[in-house]
């Protein structure tokens, strides 16, 4: 199964669409949609899971590839028809947008939605799974773009948009946010909560959506053991949170789940760029955005991001 449209293609497209996002009413627009035969106005009929992969993509990785198909096939809290959002923030809590151009990275993510599509029908047929039907005909992937850098005012951004909203029924998906552990021990820091330091914002969250949390277990003592990720979660319901407006119930809502291969981190793709490692980028980022690194000629000369 192959894209229309090369990610190069995209590119003057994409541009486009950035250089007139910042001074548009929107905080978030849907920009591409694969397969390329989805239609590209709100889905119909109603989807009901929205699961969100929400990441720099500095460039996409395995990781991002691992996640998405994860939660794709997870029985736990998904309900069918279900969309996979692969969202870039055009402002970033901790990061400044470098060293790639969003227009860049937006054209990456379309190799990586086009890898998440082949792999979820290649699983499905694998396992004898029907690939054809209401809920397969759905499924799509939607690149998109937000100006909010935090995760509560992400998904409040995506429910005010109605891009996802059922027309007849005015009901909205639940979103699943799908987060790395680091992203977890972020989300859950009072200090990105200005002016109060309180986790009260995450009510816009937490109150209709969840969050799925990928584990970190490759990286020496930097996340600590399982036990000690599960902790904070069970932190959260223990009450431990409660004087920072943590509420118990909010644990309900996250799922922590196992991670497999490799911890996968931009930085060490870059740097295997800069040194002409192609074997490991390649290892860690796939064929088709690894080709389209070297055809670019992105992260020569990086000096971070």
């Amino acid at each position: 199964m192959q894209s229309s449209q090369s990610p190069s293609v995209l590119l003057p497209q994409f541009r486009s669409s950035l250089q007139s996002f910042p001074s548009s009413p929107s905080t978030f627009l849907v920009l591409h949609t694969l397969p390329a035969s989805t239609p590209s106005s709100a889905p119909s009929p109603r989807i009901r899971t929205l699961h969100v992969l929400d990441s720099s993509f500095n460039p996409p990785t395995r990781a991002h590839l691992r996640i998405a198909l994860s939660a794709l096939t997870s029985t736990n809290n998904a309900t069918k028809p279900q969309r996979l959002l692969l969202l870039l923030a055009t402002q970033n809590a901790d990061k400044a947008p470098k060293p790639a151009a969003f227009e860049q990275r937006l054209a990456m993510m379309t190799i990586l939605a086009q890898d998440i599509l082949d792999q979820y029908h290649s699983n499905a047929k694998s396992h004898g799974c029907a690939v054809e039907g209401v809920d397969e005909e759905l499924f799509a992937v939607d690149i998109g773009v937000t100006k909010h850098p935090y995760f509560h005012d992400k998904a409040i951004s995506i429910d005010d948009a109605d891009y996802y909203t059922e027309q007849s029924t005015g009901e909205k998906p639940q979103q699943v946010h799908l987060l790395g552990f680091d992203s977890l021990t972020r989300l859950l820091d009072t200090k990105y909560y200005p002016p109060n330091h309180t986790l009260d914002p995450l009510s816009a969250l937490f109150d209709k959506h969840r969050i799925q949390v990928t584990r970190r277990i490759e990286d020496g003592d930097k996340y600590g053991t399982v036990e000690d990720q599960d902790h904070v979660r069970e932190a959260l319901a223990n009450g431990q949170r409660e004087s920072k407006g943590g509420r118990k119930e909010w644990a309900e809502r996250i799922e922590m789940v196992e991670g497999e291969g490799e911890t996968v981190s931009s930085t060490k793709v870059r740097e295997g760029v800069i040194n002409g490692d192609w074997a490991l980028v390649e290892r860690l980022v796939g064929k088709g955005v690894r080709e389209y690194v070297q055809k670019e000629r992105l992260y020569v000369g990086d000096n971070g991001g």
